[in-house]
């Protein structure tokens, strides 16, 4: 398909009316990504998202969290991350760091399968869903290669100062703190930096890329009324 032709489908997407009583709707777009502004348009489908947020549910809470039903609040929060997990990685892409092969996906894709009791277990998550394996490898992959590179772009240079640990003991009311207890203070000033970093880095890919939210249920803040 085309550029021309997916911008024109992806616009008459946008500007179609809801279907009529009784009209089943075969697939829904519910985002557009240009990054840069300006280049080619990627959709992100409903049966996307909805896979997306099966995978992560699996990897993050185990495999009956992917079996329950996905209400809106799921795949706002799911497309938000989505999102910045494909800019991130284009990223990646563009400065032209190594992506994530076979032999280092293999753990996570071990580590994915054996959330569930078995290998017949994982075979029906696949099924119901109309999931392929390659489509749990190309999850697992990009966020793989997102942390990579994430890992080289934040929380290196973090540094924690004494005074800082010392002014968080005593917001905590510590007086006499161990030597393991300023450690684990630092050490959480330092990951609450490094996450800090990371926001604004995603904030800065966002602000490049065109993003259009269709669907007004999944925007960040739905419009009044809407």
């Amino acid at each position: 398909m085309g550029p021309m032709l997916l911008t024109l489908l992806l616009a008459a997407a946008a500007a179609a009316p809801s279907p009529p009583p009784g009209a089943r709707v075969v697939e829904q777009v519910v985002a557009v990504v240009r990054n840069p502004a300006g280049a080619a348009p990627r959709p992100i489908t409903l049966t996307r998202l909805e896979a997306e947020a099966r995978v992560a549910l699996v990897s993050r809470g185990g495999a009956e969290a992917a079996f329950r039903s996905l209400d809106v609040e799921v795949l706002r929060a799911t497309l938000d991350w989505l999102l910045d997990e494909m800019l991130v990685a284009d990223e990646s892409a563009r400065l032209r760091l190594d992506a994530v092969d076979r032999e280092a996906l293999e753990p996570a894709l071990r580590r994915f399968r054996g959330r569930f009791a078995d290998d017949d277990a994982y075979r029906r998550f696949l099924a119901r869903f109309e999931l392929g394996e390659e489509d749990v490898a190309a999850s697992l992959a990009r966020t793989l290669e997102v942390e990579r590179y994430l890992g080289t772009r934040v929380g290196r240079g973090v540094r924690v100062g004494d005074d800082e640990v010392d002014a968080a003991l005593r917001a905590r009311g510590a007086a006499a703190p161990s030597a393991g207890s300023r450690d684990a203070v630092r050490a959480g000033l330092a990951e609450a930096r490094a996450r800090a970093q990371a926001q604004e880095l995603v904030r800065e890919l966002r602000g490049r890329a065109e993003i259009r939210v269709l669907d007004p249920a999944l925007r960040r803040e739905p419009a009044r009324g809407s």
